[in-house]
């Protein structure tokens, strides 16, 4: 069974527990109820957080494909910015009392002027023809530790929920070196909000965005994105109980590479400095008409810097030899952004299919709970809870339940991989050539093994994840039976 399939299950088991809940009781269940169907509908809202200056826009345009977010070395993201898919591409302001007044984009790019004033603003909604947006919402925000206080409360505002719901269901978090006190307290404030166990973990990744400046200049001996990798790993397992991993990336290289930045003048130029010497060009003269090479002036020398960094510059003359195609898709390749956005693929938009039907699942009970609810109602969720199709929310609960305690358990990844699994076997750790009898015979094993595990297991996080992929694994020998 695909993931696709699986999500799809999910979803037709909430519509008809929806239609049973209205069956019973339509005047006092379809203001809820449609709400939840609506729900079903919606992409994940991912909120791109970070001190000022760590790099946010960049890293969101990066992901966009596009340079939609305004970067700068100032406080150039006054807003919230909710970077949306829908067409004609344009935007709107939701301001604090609610109403909403639309602008036109400049050059596809918030303009400089909102048509109200930032302290009347909530935030702004860009809509854009982006196929990364179909599966998220991007929420850009203004820098945290700034010097215009406004702006951070703002981010706290917005994410934090501090007047209503809060907007994210995950976290982006930037930082440029490494996690300062107020980046943790953010994170720690962020945990504080989530009501399950291991979620504040499960809901947040971390950004090390400036890799390819790591540790100093990238002229030594040392390469400083390979040191980034290694650090992340780093603050990674340090953080874990706020982070549920940490990624390198050179963001102002993942930004050229995929918005289309790079030219190929950009191309042509950076492989005429090929067989430049590295300290002539590390310890270049600072004036505009000083020739590195024969007709290549510093002045072109530092545009490229500015474009894709010095480490672009030591690095991608050879790629850059290949033309500007060869040249971006090195960019992109030594920038870490195609592992970002692996990671945002498993951990939050693969995932979130199971988060949203949790959440409706849990409405619908709350419902069904509540105060001059028809008892049927509480049978219904009850039977509901039980159906095959809705068993991955257990092993999403699990799955959380045992991170938040034991992050590094293998019984961390192995339900982790029933939920991440684009097939069967996937799940089942097995070759994609596997026969559906082969496939059927490591489920039986698994299953046996996790039952027998769970008799013994004293402790109650990993009885229960026993417990629940002994299960997982029944369901998949059973559906492979035919």
């Amino acid at each position: 069974m695909s993931a696709i399939s699986a999500n799809e299950g999910m979803r037709r088991a909430v519509y008809e527990l929806c239609d049973a809940f209205d069956r019973v009781d339509r005047p006092g269940t379809g203001r809820v109820t449609d709400m939840v169907r609506s729900s079903l509908n919606d992409t994940i809202r991912l909120a791109v957080v970070g001190r000022v200056k760590a790099g946010k826009s960049t890293l969101v345009n990066a992901l966009v494909g596009r340079v939609v977010a305004p970067t700068s070395a100032v406080e150039c993201t006054k807003v919230t910015t909710h970077y949306t898919f829908g067409g004609p591409e344009r935007g709107e302001v939701v301001l604090r009392n609610g109403q909403r007044l639309p602008f036109d984009l400049h050059n596809g790019c918030l303009p400089d002027t909102l048509p109200a004033p930032t302290e009347h603003i909530a935030h702004a909604i860009v809509y854009l023809q982006s196929e990364m947006l179909r599966d998220m919402t991007l929420i850009d925000t203004p820098g945290l530790a700034t010097t215009t206080t406004e702006h951070a409360e703002a981010t706290r505002r917005e994410i934090l929920g501090h007047e209503g719901a809060q907007a994210a269901d995950a976290l982006v978090y930037v930082f440029r070196d490494m996690p300062l006190r107020d980046d943790l307290e953010f994170l720690h404030e962020w945990g504080s909000i989530t009501n399950t166990a291991g979620d504040d973990a499960a809901r947040a990744i971390g950004v090390l965005s400036h890799a390819d400046t790591f540790g100093g200049t990238p002229w030594g001996n040392t390469d400083p994105i390979e040191l980034a990798r290694q650090r992340a790993e780093t603050f990674s397992s340090q953080h874990g109980a706020n982070l549920g991993t940490v990624v390198a990336i050179a963001g102002n290289m993942a930004q050229a590479a995929r918005t289309g930045l790079v030219r190929e003048d950009d191309a042509s130029s950076l492989a005429q400095l090929a067989d430049a010497d590295d300290l002539d060009l590390e310890l270049r003269g600072g004036e505009p008409d000083t020739a590195i090479m024969p007709g290549i002036y510093n002045r072109e020398v530092q545009r490229l810097v500015e474009l894709i960094g010095e480490y672009g510059l030591r690095h991608g003359r050879h790629p850059a030899q290949q033309g500007a195609r060869a040249l971006s898709d090195w960019l992109e390749q030594a920038s870490g952004i195609e592992q970002l956005r692996r990671a945002l693929a498993v951990r939050y938009v693969g995932r979130y299919s199971y988060v949203k039907t949790r959440r409706a699942l849990e409405q619908l009970e709350r419902l069904a709970w509540s105060n001059g609810a028809p008892p049927p109602l509480r049978n219904l969720v009850a039977e509901a809870r039980l159906r095959r199709e809705l068993h991955p929310l257990n092993e999403l609960d699990a799955l959380e339940r045992l991170a938040a305690v034991e992050p590094d358990h293998p019984l961390v990844g192995m339900l982790d991989r029933q939920l991440a699994g684009r097939n069967d076997a996937e799940k089942l750790a097995m070759p994609p050539s596997s026969t559906a009898l082969q496939l059927r015979d490591r489920a039986l094993k698994w299953s046996v093994e996790a039952r027998r595990a769970a008799v013994v297991e004293p402790y109650p996080e990993r009885q229960n994840a026993y417990q629940v992929l002994d299960r997982s694994f029944t369901n998949l020998a059973l559906r492979l039976n035919g």
